[in-house]
């Protein structure tokens, strides 16, 4: 993918600005609104690796962005706040939730891989001070597993109850407890196993494969997908039991010892946009820093993203780039417009976007190297009577009307009115069409 020196800048890893070592992995994304703007947020919650042969990890910090391009970091919460030891080095994974009782921001964080403390805050970047009086949550030997790694499931349609999961499959794999309405306590004997089963007529236990210790449940459409280092399974119900899937990972660099290159990851869907944001090993397996991409969802389950974007971040585009894929944008009109699998034959070829009427936008922002009065090339089918009307930064650049029905995906050039610089590209459809790339020229 070819790419202009224009003062744009890789997005991956995420890159806070004023920090030298970006060293923040485990990654666990969440939408809040940020109190001082109103406006919503990705707030990432990590922990901070130093060691470069062993974890030497002393706090948990909070990466924040209103537009995935440009992000902050503040220190969520200090390790002297909580019952680890003041010179602790064990700060491990750790996840943040708002309550739906309170309102308050919640945050579960490991002691090592031993057990599991939980902080309270009334913003969601902190500062978090610990909610138990310095007592964990989650002690060792609760249950059979490690007792670290907590992913939390808050309330939803299919069940009024909050849920921590947590373990490793270095013990017993995977365990969830029901959390009280406090956010600071668990229930007594709500312990359950988070089964995974290779297939769907097998009823043992998935072993080998697992390899990991943090996972993370999320509800996309109606499925439920429990990952981890890469590897997912699905279920009808939020506890499982799950069925293994495949590994999002399997193209991604791996340790001469296995291990996935890639390891604790997480999932958000926002404005229409699924999320992915990862850790992923540098040239030690204890020295990571944390990744963001698009997720794309194939109509049986199949988890996707693209190397390009694992690249480049999300956010921002180039106008050099060979193509832009449509699935790409940052903003859609929803549900008006959808993102749907591209196939031929039954076989799979891509992602696109799609509406069946009305008049609806994606939004493409910080396409950056635009050269006066570019010409955009788009790929799409549609009917006789849509129209793709292209606006730079809001204001109208060119317009494409299609006065025979496109079968097939068809490739058609529009000429712009723009000025050179940074833009935010807006494609705003009328009518029955989907679009799978486009490009821009001089």
């Amino acid at each position: 993918m070819n790419r202009k020196e224009d003062g744009s800048r890789r997005g991956n890893p995420l890159s806070p600005a004023g920090v030298k070592d970006n060293m923040f992995p485990d990654p666990h994304i969440k939408i809040f609104v940020n109190p001082d703007t109103g406006k919503e947020n990705m707030y990432v919650y990590v922990g901070h690796d130093e060691g470069r042969d062993k974890f030497i990890m002393r706090d948990w910090y909070v990466l924040f962005s209103e537009d995935l391009v440009h992000w902050e970091c503040r220190r969520s919460l200090d390790r002297k706040d909580t019952y680890l030891p003041p010179d602790s080095t064990d700060c491990w994974a750790c996840d943040a939730v708002r309550s739906p009782w309170d309102g308050k921001y919640y945050l579960y964080y490991s002691h090592g891989g031993e057990s599991t403390g939980v902080a309270v805050s009334d913003r969601p970047e902190g500062p978090f001070r610990d909610a138990r009086g310095k007592t964990p949550i989650l002690p060792k030997g609760i249950t059979p597993t490690n007792s670290y790694d907590p992913d939390v499931i808050l309330p939803d349609d299919q069940d009024s109850r909050a849920w921590i999961v947590f373990g490793s499959d270095w013990t017993d794999h995977y365990w969830a407890m029901q959390l009280k309405e406090n956010m600071t306590e668990v229930v007594p004997g709500s312990a359950r196993k988070v089964p995974v089963y290779p297939d769907e007529n097998t009823k043992e236990e998935l072993l080998g494969v697992l390899r990991s210790d943090q996972a993370e449940a999320f509800r996309c459409g109606g499925r439920w997908y429990l990952y981890w280092a890469g590897r997912y399974a699905t279920s009808d119900n939020r506890l499982g039991p799950y069925i293994f899937r495949g590994n999002i990972g399997a193209d991604i660099p791996h340790y001469p010892d296995g291990r996935a290159f890639i390891d604790h990851g997480s999932f958000v869907e926002w404005k229409g946009q699924w999320f992915y944001a990862v850790s992923c090993g540098t040239e030690s397996w204890s020295y990571r820093q944390s990744w963001l991409m698009y997720l794309h969802v194939c109509d049986d389950g199949t988890l996707m993203f693209d190397e390009e974007i694992r690249q480049y971040g999300v956010g921002q585009y180039n106008a050099a780039w060979e193509k832009i894929q449509a699935e790409w944008y940052m903003e859609i009109d929803t549900p008006y417009i959808r993102k749907i699998e591209l196939k031929r034959d039954g076989k799979h070829e891509g992602f696109a976007i799609a509406q069946d009427e009305g008049t609806h936008s994606a939004r493409y922002p910080h396409v950056y190297g635009m050269e006066k009065n570019m010409r955009m090339t788009l790929r799409l089918r549609g009917e006789k009577g849509a129209r793709v009307e292209i606006l730079s930064d809001g204001k109208a650049a060119g317009l494409l009307c299609l006065d025979e029905t496109l079968p097939g995906m068809t490739e058609k050039e529009i000429a712009l009115v723009n000025d050179p610089g940074e833009h935010e590209i807006t494609l705003r459809m009328t009518g029955a069409i989907v679009i799978d790339r486009f490009r821009l020229t001089e």
